[in-house]
């Protein structure tokens, strides 16, 4: 009879307390430990993902279920059903190349020198006619520096969060001998803004759309530009319309009209920062035409309102949903801005479709991305190919050791394998 062993490298979801274990099913003296692990102890109601199991019988389901039935007016957003757009990509590393920590990023890199003077003479033909096309851009800098914006009337509940209510229950992880089980939570970066979390917090806790905003971007005040009447937004680079137009639109594909309406007019301040810190482009946001009425009546009680800090345009970015709490910027990514930390999403774990999505993937598949992707040849072990560090205080995956051959940053890391969120748990079964 075969001896099946079974890898696990995880953290915990919500602490992101740090637990690697290798164990059998059949002998207790095979147990090893995959890396020395720094981190704390932990009780038994704090172990992994893959270690919880769901309701015991069918009443307790029932039971949690209803505790955490959703308000009859309101309809959670399906977030599944939403395009890449949630996730902002255009600031991100696009490449497992460019995703390799401690180097410098290389955007040309693995290209030959005719491919690179090739995409380099295309990239400035583009930006030449980009210019004359939408000269916008620099009629609004201009504006931009001789108008002073003008702070906006707090109007933040005061709301209290309450008792929220338990996690769903984590998902049972079956990996056959020879597979790949990734754990996912959230969906995106984690940077910013959860928007399902957005939702959670205005449906469940009264929260204003201004709490939400300083929740998610703390430190960073909320004036209004004075520019709506004059200013002329472009999405792609290409001129699309009065800024009522151009915000609705794009809240309009970003959450539609099923969230909360101070969610919603949390979503449009968010999309408006994040174009005017763009140079009034939309970036890699993209608008989807006829927003419902409901979306449009959010985006023009809150029009021309944009987060500051320090007297700039704030980042703000955002992502579908969280693991409980939203990522560190550093983490994630390389830049580092005092308002894009941590903070919790406290709705999320028990809310949010997309906590503890369970991915397989077979040994052979997860070796031709890795190979492919980093351009190198992995050993026979696949326990050894994915090794991942966890930070201490969200969970999130900040780097993989890749075969002990390359460290990768964990966000591309889990955008190349095609994982929901770097926040995942990780088992491999052997044979």
């Amino acid at each position: 009879m075969k001896m099946q062993k079974t890898l696990r490298r995880a953290a915990a979801a919500a602490s992101g307390i740090l637990v690697f274990a290798a164990s059998t099913g059949m002998d207790t003296a095979d147990i090893t430990t995959a890396e020395e692990v720094t981190s704390v102890t932990t009780s038994e109601n704090e172990s992994t993902a893959s270690d919880k199991t769901e309701p015991s019988s069918d009443s307790e389901t029932v039971a949690a279920e209803e505790e955490q039935k959703m308000p009859e007016d309101w309809t959670k957003a399906d977030v599944s059903e939403y395009d890449s757009s949630l996730t902002l990509i255009s600031y991100e590393l696009a490449t497992p190349e460019m995703a390799k920590v401690g180097e410098p990023v290389d955007p040309y890199a693995g290209l030959s020198e005719e491919e690179r003077k090739a995409l380099k003479e295309a990239a400035a033909k583009k930006k030449s006619a980009l210019k004359k096309g939408t000269p916008t851009l620099s009629k609004n800098a201009a504006k931009s520096r001789s108008k002073e914006p003008t702070a906006v009337e707090l109007k933040t509940s005061g709301a209290y969060v309450g008792d929220i209510p338990a996690s769903q229950p984590d998902p049972s992880v079956a990996a056959e001998p020879g597979q790949f089980a990734f754990v996912t939570y959230g969906w995106g970066h984690g940077v910013g803004m959860s928007q399902n979390g957005a939702n959670f917090y205005a449906a469940y806790a009264g929260w204003t759309y201004q709490d939400i905003l300083f929740h998610y971007y703390p430190g960073t005040t909320l004036m209004n530009t004075g520019l709506t009447d004059e200013e002329e937004l472009t999405i792609a680079h290409e001129p699309a319309g009065d800024t009522l137009k151009v915000v609705s639109e794009i809240v309009n594909r970003e959450v539609g009209g099923s969230f909360s309406y101070e969610a919603i007019k949390a979503q449009a301040v968010a999309v408006y920062t994040y174009i005017k810190y763009n140079g009034d482009d939309s970036k890699d946001l993209r608008g989807k035409p006829n927003p419902p009425q409901v979306v449009i009546d959010a985006c023009e009680e809150v029009l021309g309102e944009a987060l500051y800090y320090d007297d700039s345009y704030a980042l703000t970015v955002f992502s579908a949903s969280s693991g409980g709490c939203s990522a560190n910027c550093y983490e994630v990514f390389y830049a580092d801005y005092p308002y894009l930390r941590s903070v919790p999403s406290d709705y999320d774990a028990a809310f949010d479709p997309h906590w503890g999505t369970v991915t397989y993937m077979s040994a052979a598949d997860v070796k031709k991305k890795l190979e492919a992707g980093y351009h190198i040849t992995l050993s026979d072990d696949p326990g050894n190919w994915i090794q991942p560090v966890y930070s201490d205080e969200t969970g999130y995956v900040t780097e993989v050791s890749i075969d002990g051959q390359i460290t990768a940053k964990g966000y591309p890391f889990s955008m190349m394998l095609g994982l929901k969120s770097s926040k995942f748990n990780l088992t491999y079964t052997y044979d």
